[in-house]
Formats: structure tokens, sequence, C-alpha cells
């Protein structure tokens, strides 16, 4: 929807993570009267998400932002957080970004799920202010689940917002928010924790060492989803599939450069190796499939490695021997 085709209401760019705060958000402000456009932001950290029976309302704008994210991990204005997490950056980016669509769809002003003091580290007054100065939009960003604990916003002050209609939660407790969305009818929304994985412990220690080894890439993130993880040197690492379903994972995320490790014959872990690695690293990531499958006394020479695209057809060659839709089967537990 561009700007010819508005109404006569205010717009608001809401970024809309999916979780239960944009939910509750854009409810508000679809309920205080404003036109409510939507951004969801998706990326190989976070994917998009929704709560049952609550999806975005009207249009929405999405968005793959995974090569922004990486650079941000890989280099942060304003540091990381408990894990490998870049919040102050990331939202700032969207804001930034938000803004942009803003000026393409007709938008007033931005609008988030923040509620002031549930996290420490980006969600505060401080870094409220210093979020919007860096993005180019101070003042422009609504806050409406705590819009009556903050200053006076700009859209505000120009009456497309009613401080009346917002609300003031504040803190880490989501008892209100719960309560709010039980009224509304927004049922079934996702975790806190089921969102952006650069907050997970484990996987942040992956992520830090691929930006240590100089591997960081969207490719190379999106495989590391999956499998255990084993670093091979400074610029190669290997991951290897825990079972089946691993297995069919980490082969359908491999990135076009690696190589793939298996059995010559029988069923086991598949591995993919990824980086720059050398001979010696060639035979590390071999005797690591042996290690984890049920033949533990085969030399590593009977392990194979195949690109990507001839893998994937003998996938398919052995998926239609088998009768259905079976990858390399057979690694040892879930270790």
């Amino acid at each position: 929807m561009g700007e010819a085709e508005r109404n006569d209401k205010a717009r608001a760019i809401l970024l809309y993570s999916g979780g239960l705060d944009s939910a509750l958000a854009s409810e508000l402000l679809l309920r205080a009267g404003l036109d409510v456009l939507c951004v969801q932001f998706e990326s190989v950290f976070f994917p998009p998400r929704h709560a049952r029976g609550y999806g975005p309302p009207g249009d929405t704008v999405r968005a793959d932002i995974s090569e922004e994210m990486v650079r941000l991990v890989r280099d942060p204005q304003y540091g990381l957080g408990k894990n490998a997490n870049p919040c102050l950056d990331c939202k700032q980016m969207m804001y930034s970004k938000a803004w942009e669509i803003a000026q393409t769809h007709g938008g007033d002003f931005i609008a988030t799920g923040e509620v002031l003091g549930q996290r420490p580290m980006s969600q505060n007054l401080p870094a409220f202010r210093r979020m919007e100065k860096g993005a180019g939009v101070p003042g422009l960003v609504v806050r409406p689940l705590s819009g009556k604990l903050l200053p006076p916003t700009i859209p505000e002050q120009a009456g497309l917002v009613n401080r009346a209609d917002m609300l003031d939660l504040h803190g880490r407790s989501r008892k209100p928010q719960i309560e709010l969305a039980a009224k509304w009818g927004i049922e079934d929304y996702p975790t806190p924790a089921g969102g952006c994985k650069l907050t997970d412990p484990q996987f942040a220690r992956r992520a830090l060492r691929l930006r240590d080894m100089g591997c960081l890439s969207v490719a190379n993130v999106r495989a590391a989803h999956c499998g255990r993880f084993f670093e091979l040197g400074e610029r190669a690492f290997v991951l290897v599939g825990r079972n089946h379903e691993d297995n069919v994972r980490l082969l359908a995320s491999a990135p076009e450069d690696a190589l793939v490790l298996q059995l010559d014959s029988g069923p086991g872990p598949l591995a993919c190796l990824l980086g720059e690695p050398d001979a010696e690293q060639l035979d590390r990531a071999r005797r690591l499939v042996v290690r984890y499958s049920r033949f533990r006394d085969l030399p590593p020479d009977q392990v194979r490695a195949d690109g990507v695209a001839r893998a994937r057809q003998q996938f398919q060659a052995t998926a239609q021997q088998m009768g259905h839709s079976a990858g390399p089967t057979g690694s040892r537990g879930q270790g």
C-alpha cells in the first residue's frame, strides 16, 4: 500500500516480530484507530513467528536482513550482550530500515512492542534515545505498551497518537501482557526464548567461533544450526549429524562449497566440512564420521567426500530405493 492508497488515519510502521509484545502493540494501535503496516524482519538468527489466531493485520512488508545481521555480529558498534546478541545495533538498524519503508509506504512514525525495563541492555530510556539518534529517527518511535511512562514523542505532539490510548507496562514480568492477550483472544504466542538464536548460549558459542575463525557468513550460519560442531583449525570446521533428522537438515542447509562426508557403505552420520580445509583436516573430519557411526573400526578412507550437488543426488536415489524420503541414517545417539 503506497501513499496514494492511504486513508485519512495516521499510519504506524510497526516492527512486528510475531511475539507477544508486538502482537499486543499491533492490537492496541488498531483499537486506537490507527492504520498499521507491519514490518517483519527475519534472518538466519531469527525466523518469522506468529501467535495462533493472530497474524499481522492487513498488508505486511517482510524483509530478510541476514547479511546485515552477520555484519553486526562481526563488528557491533555498541558491543554484544550476554551471548552473541548485538541488541542495540540490531534494533537501531531495524529503526533505520523501518523508516526507509515508511517513506515509500506513507508511514507517519515507527512503533514497536518494546517494554521499558524488560531488557537491561536495550530497553531503557538512554538506550532508546541512543538507538533512535543512531538511526536518524529521534522522537519518531512510539512504544505503545510503555508510552505513558516515556517522554512525549513527535507523533504525540502532532496529535497523531493519544497518550490515553497507551499503556504503562514496565519491567520483566509478563503477567500484564498475558492477561491482556487472554482478554483480546491472542493465543499460543511464541515464548521469548524462541526468538533470536544469538541469545542462546550454545548457539552463540558457535557464532562467535565462526566469527573468530573468519568463517562467519550467512551460508555457514544457516548450516551451523544443525549437527555437532567441531573446529578443525583457523579456517575450517565440520558439522556432524546427530541422527537421521539432523542428517536431512544438514544436507538441505549445506552451502554449495561444502564437502559432504558419509560412509561408503552402510548407514552412518552425514557431515559437512566447511571453510578452507587442508588434507589433514579432511582426514580428521573423516575420522569424526567414523567415530559417531556404528562402525568405529572402519578406516577413514571408507568415508567418501562429495560435493553438495552430488550428495543430494545420491540422497534422492537412496530415498527412491528405500521407498521414502530417507537420508543417510544410523548415527549414534544424540551426543
